[in-house]
């Protein structure tokens, strides 16, 4: 029963569509109908500058991290891998509610901050194997995309690797949950594959980092 409940808080925190808050109450518009259309950092980067999408990562980290947090705390019963694997049903719940808000008639945004936080509490290497992925392909090509769809990429290799090299045992259920979850944010990034494949997909200007 506690389980069920933290999924449907996992799902509801992620709801929470941080993204088109800051572009009402700071920027005085509805990010989804200016730039990508999209809730998340870069477009509100795009849209408003730095400040507006350092907010909007932050708050979306914030609510993946802190439904790992919670899920950490309450569910403490039970044999280690069970409970590891109810621990990653939350986490991509958190996810999913920020892919499909309830807040917003099942839309959202495409996951990628609140999949960082909940992996920094997860699994902490994995997290932070894959923000240096992340960090490293957008400094080399400038296209949050593109670094966005690398993680996806590699995310079910680290879920494999990482406990390996750590010498503790992989566990399927938990690859197969994150596999599944990066096929759906692939997916939600179909629209920037078509022009990443057309070789349309805008890089972030230094100008609007700087903004």
């Amino acid at each position: 029963m506690v389980f069920v409940f933290m999924l449907i808080l996992g799902f509801f925190l992620g709801s929470i569509p941080f993204g088109l808050l800051i572009g009402k109450y700071m920027l005085g518009i509805d990010v989804r109908s200016q730039g990508s259309g999209n809730i998340g950092t870069t477009n509100l980067v795009r849209l408003g500058g730095k400040l507006p999408g350092i907010l909007t990562f932050l708050l979306d980290f914030a609510k993946g991290a802190i439904a790992m947090l919670i899920a950490q705390s309450w569910l403490v019963d039970g044999e280690g891998q069970v409970l590891v694997t109810q621990w990653s049903c939350i986490g991509v719940a958190a996810v999913c509610g920020h892919v499909f808000s309830i807040f917003l008639q099942f839309r959202g945004g495409k996951g990628i901050a609140t999949l960082f936080g909940v992996l920094t509490v997860l699994k902490f290497p994995i997290g932070l194997l894959a923000a240096l992925v992340w960090i490293g392909i957008f400094l080399a090509k400038r296209i949050s995309s593109l670094a966005a769809l690398s993680v996806l990429g590699v995310l079910p290799l680290l879920f494999l690797v990482i406990p390996w090299i750590l010498g503790e045992s992989v566990l399927i259920p938990q690859v197969l949950l994150y596999t599944g979850l990066s096929a759906l944010l692939t997916y939600r990034h179909r629209e920037n594959i078509l022009r990443l494949l057309r070789g349309e997909e805008t890089k972030l200007k230094a100008a609007e980092e700087e903004s």
